[in-house]
């Protein structure tokens, strides 16, 4: 009976063991057939590329560039405009907006060396894989929808020449992966939600173009901007505080400088006026105190220059309005209370100024004598509104300001007010004449409200000020891209600003 048990027992354990054997055989049967059909690939990278063994790829960077590309179309959420419809097929170089050229370092090899999907209207995000196009020397994707952060697998892209992310919705701080790119000239990231601080690494880059406009950056500009060989420089319509560095005086190559719509403040550096290349100076609707540096006078190449609405007061410089090139002078929306003689009729017809909204005596649309008086007749001390290296709160600034006192003067003047924001002075006796005290306040925080506040319309506007609305226009043609090892592609010249307001 025992015999008959283990027999039993024997006969079912043997049967179980053979169809666990039979199911492992046909799991490595799978298994083997799979691999035949994929071909896997680990990466440095940390990738591991999972395409078709079948699939014949003229090379071993089209097959990345094949596997990069279709793990970003899986991403992409909207494309009405059916941009990325042709990306089908191992032909990488056919898809639109890819462009091919051969490879820097192996002429005998063809490459992806750019992506142009400029104004497309698409919805999605950008996909850590792209960063095995290492061949990249342009990369636009300007006028998108696509949003999140610029991924860190971008540092693999060491030949980069070109990176337009603009007017898409991109967020996070500052993207660093760009300090990271040794051969970058052209950095668009305008029109995103980008904000924070602004790293000082960015103007030791050698980069040519730098647009940051019309993003969230709240830091003070770097002392060292002096250090950045850019010709272009855009800032406007950020948050930027504190004051324009003296360093600034250093970029002999800059050409055009666009610091308007901020929260700048303290008076505009003497160094402005080294600027011996600069075509456009625009440090319009900020917190700009005192008078206009006489350097302006130097600035024998400018075309343009607008300082509206600030808080400058005293005379507009004849030496300014003679400048041989200067077509377009906007001053409005400040306290100047005087012109110079060739400002009041300026001896070339060309030149168009607007000089609304001061407290210029026998002028039309200028600002009434209530607003006008405390802050003509306020006395401003450069040194003590000067650029901080860090930015004060607001409470920090007013309790630090009232004893920065002006330079004495023979009339008698009232003790500090303990509460600078009030403008009545506390009770002190009379002083020898009936007129009010000035205001002790170096600087209020914001100017009194303009009664015309929409900028003026000027005509004939200047040829090169002709604004460009965002969305920022596409590149010109991709058809023969060159990748010298050195420079990479050439690419064009950065558009021009937008005026007024980036």
């Amino acid at each position: 009976m025992k015999a008959i048990c283990c027999l039993l027992f024997l006969s079912v354990f043997s049967i179980i063991s053979l169809r666990s054997l039979s199911l492992s055989l046909n799991k490595a049967y799978t298994a083997a057939i799979t691999r035949r059909h994929l071909g896997q690939a680990k990466l440095t990278d940390g990738f591991e590329i999972n395409i078709d063994a079948r699939l014949n790829f003229p090379n071993p960077r089209l097959k990345k560039a094949y596997y990069a590309l279709q793990e970003w179309k899986k991403v992409i959420l909207s494309d009405p405009e059916k941009m990325i419809k042709n990306w089908e097929g191992i032909d990488v170089c056919s898809y639109n907006g890819v462009f091919c050229a051969k490879a820097p370092d192996d002429p005998n090899s063809m490459t992806v060396a750019g992506i142009d999907l400029n104004h497309g209207d698409i919805a999605g995000h950008l996909v850590p894989h792209l960063g095995l196009l290492t061949d990249l020397s342009i990369f636009h994707i300007n006028s998108n929808r696509f949003c999140g952060i610029i991924p860190d697998s971008f540092t693999k892209l060491t030949i980069l020449h070109e990176l337009d992310v603009s007017n898409n919705r991109f967020v996070g701080p500052f993207p660093n992966v760009v300090l990271k790119m040794p051969k970058l000239k052209y950095l668009d990231i305008r029109y995103n939600n980008f904000e924070g601080e602004l790293p000082p690494q960015l103007f030791d880059k050698d980069l040519d173009a730098i647009f940051l406009n019309n993003n969230r950056f709240s830091s003070v500009i770097p002392e060292n901007i002096g250090n950045s060989k850019a010709s272009v420089i855009v800032l406007a319509n950020n948050d930027f505080k504190g004051c324009i560095p003296k360093s600034i005086g250093q970029m002999t190559k800059l050409d055009e400088v666009i610091f308007a719509d901020n929260e700048l403040s303290g008076c505009l550096p003497d160094e402005l006026g080294l600027l011996e290349n600069i075509t456009i100076l625009d440090v319009s609707e900020n917190n700009f105190v005192g008078t206009i540096p006489e350097g302006f006078g130097k600035l024998k190449g400018v075309e343009m220059i607008d300082i509206r609405k600030n808080e400058l007061t005293g005379t507009v410089l004849e030496g300014i309005c003679t400048l041989p090139k200067l077509l377009n002078f906007t001053f409005s929306d400040n306290y100047f209370n005087q012109l110079e003689p060739k400002c009041e009729k300026p001896v070339r017809p060309e030149l168009v100024m607007d000089y609304r909204e001061n407290c210029l005596p026998k002028k039309p649309d200028q600002k009434s004598e209530k607003k006008c008086e405390p802050v003509v007749n306020r006395e401003i001390d450069c040194e003590s509104v000067g650029c901080k290296s860090q930015v004060d709160s607001d409470e920090e600034s007013k309790k630090k300001k009232p004893p920065k006192k002006p330079t004495p003067v023979p009339k008698p003047k009232p003790p500090p007010v303990p509460t600078p924001a009030k403008p009545k002075p506390p009770p002190v006796p009379a002083p020898a004449k009936p007129k009010p005290p000035p205001v002790p306040t170096p600087a209020k925080p914001k100017p009194p409200p303009v009664q015309s506040p929409p900028p003026p319309v000027f005509s004939p506007p200047p040829p090169t000020q002709s604004p460009p609305p965002p969305p920022v226009p596409s590149p010109p043609p991709f058809d023969d891209i060159v990748l010298p090892p050195e420079v990479g592609y050439s690419y064009p010249s950065p558009p021009p600003p937008i005026f007024p307001g980036y």
